[in-house]
C-alpha cells in the first residue's frame, strides 16, 4: 500500500465543540471575507478558514485516488491540541476529537487509520487519554513540539514517555508555538522557517536532555522531514565531544541516537529528500502529504519516484515503514 503517514483530519463540528468547551478563553468563531468560519483566541492562535478539505471524507478519498495514496494516516491540526486550557477541559476535548477520529477510521478502514491527540498539559491525563484511544483503534499518537513552551526533556513529561514506550507506539510530532515566531511574521517564515527551526530545537533538547536514553524503544517521527536537524547533526555531534554541557545527560553521542528518529518525505526538494534517506536509511522515512495544506506535497508519489534510489527503498517509503510502525 501507498500510506500517507502525515495527513490532517478536521471534523466538522471541531470549532463549535472546542468554543463550547473553551467558553472562558474567548474562543470566538468569526467568518472571513468568503463568509467561511476561523476560530480565535487571543494570544493563543487561530485556526481557519475550515475547508470541505478537513472534514469531507468522500472527497478526501477522491483526493487520495487522483495521488493515489491506498490509506491515509488521519491526525489532528496542531491548534487543536489546545494544550493551553484547563487539563480537564482538554481531555474533555481530546476524548471528543478521538472519538471522532476512530469513528472515521472505522468508516473506511481499508483507506483510512488515525493517531490519537492527548492533553499533554497534564502528563497523567495524557496517559489515560492514550491508553483509552490505543483500545479504541487508534494506531499511535500526535503531539506538539512544545507544551506550552515545556520541551520533552521536561521531567513532568516522563510517564507519558514511559507510557509511550510500553504500549509500543509510534509518537508524531507535529511543530506547534514556534520559537520565534514574533520576529517571523513576513513572508509566511512562521511556516517556512519557525516550523523546522521549531521540530530542530525540540529534537535537540530531546537529544541532549537524555529522553532517548532512559527511553530508549521510543519511536519518534519528526514532520517536515525533520525540519533542520538531519542536516545539521554534524554541529550536534561536535557540540558533544567539545562542550560538557552537552555530555550531562547523555553517553551516547547524537549520531547514534537520530538514527533512531523517523521523517516524513516534506522536504520540497529532490537534492534534500535524497540526502535524508542516504543518512538515515530508507527504512527511517515515511511517505507524506500534509494534506491538506498548500504548504504540503499534494503529489507525495511523485516526489518520491523522482529520487534516484533503488526500488526496494521506494518501496520501504511508500508504505512498508509505516504498515509496520503502526501495524496496519
Amino acid at each position: 500500500m501507498n500510506i500517507d503517514i502525515h495527513a490532517h483530519y478536521v471534523p466538522r463540528d471541531s470549532l463549535q465543540v472546542a468554543k463550547q468547551i473553551g467558553q472562558r478563553y474567548d474562543l470566538r468563531i468569526e467568518h472571513d471575507g468568503a463568509g467561511r468560519e476561523v476560530v480565535h483566541c487571543e494570544g493563543k492562535g487561530s485556526f481557519g478558514p475550515l475547508k470541505q478539505e478537513f472534514y469531507d471524507l468522500d472527497l478526501r478519498l477522491q483526493l487520495m485516488g487522483k495521488a493515489e495514496i491506498d490509506k491515509q494516516v488521519l491526525s489532528a491540526q496542531n491548534f487543536f491540541f489546545l494544550y493551553w486550557m484547563e487539563p480537564a477541559e482538554g481531555l474533555e476535548f481530546a476524548q471528543w476529537l478521538n472519538d471522532e477520529l476512530a469513528l472515521a477510521a472505522a468508516r473506511h478502514p481499508a483507506s483510512l487509520a488515525a493517531l490519537a491527540t492527548v492533553p499533554l498539559q497534564d502528563s497523567r491525563l495524557a496517559v489515560q487519554e492514550l491508553e483509552r484511544a490505543v483500545k479504541r483503534g487508534l494506531r499511535g499518537v500526535e503531539i506538539g513540539s512544545n507544551i506550552n513552551g515545556r520541551y520533552f526533556d521536561d521531567r513532568d513529561l516522563f510517564p507519558f514517555w514511559e507510557a509511550a514506550e510500553a504500549l509500543n507506539v509510534l509518537v508524531f510530532v507535529h511543530p506547534t508555538n514556534v520559537v520565534g515566531a514574533d520576529r517571523m511574521q513576513d513572508f509566511n517564515l512562521g511556516n517556512l522557517i519557525g516550523n523546522l527551526a521549531e521540530t530542530s530545537l525540540t529534537f535537540a533538547k530531546c537529544i541532549f536532555g537524555g529522553v532517548l536514553e532512559q527511553f530508549p524503544h521510543l519511536k519518534f517521527c519528526m514532520a517536515h522531514a525533520g525540519g533542520f536537524l538531519p542536516y545539521t547533526w554534524g554541529r550536534m555531534e561536535r557540540g558533544f565531544l567539545t562542550h560538557e554541557g552537552c555530555q550531562r545527560n547523555i553517553t551516547k553521542s547524537p549520531r547514534e541516537t537520530m538514527r533512531h528518529f523517523y521523517f516524513d518525505t516534506i522536504a520540497h526538494s529532490q537534492m534534500a529528500l535524497e540526502y535524508l534517506v542516504r543518512n538515515f536509511g530508507s527504512d527511517h522515512v515515511l511517505l507524506g502529504s500534509d494534506y491538506p495544506f498548500a504548504m504540503g506535497d499534494p503529489e507525495p508519489l511523485t516526489s518520491l519516484e523522482a529520487l534516484t534510489i533503488s526500488p526496494t527503498e521506494k518501496a520501504h517509503i511508500r508504505g512498508e515503514n509505516t504498515a509496520q510502525l503502526l501495524g496496519i
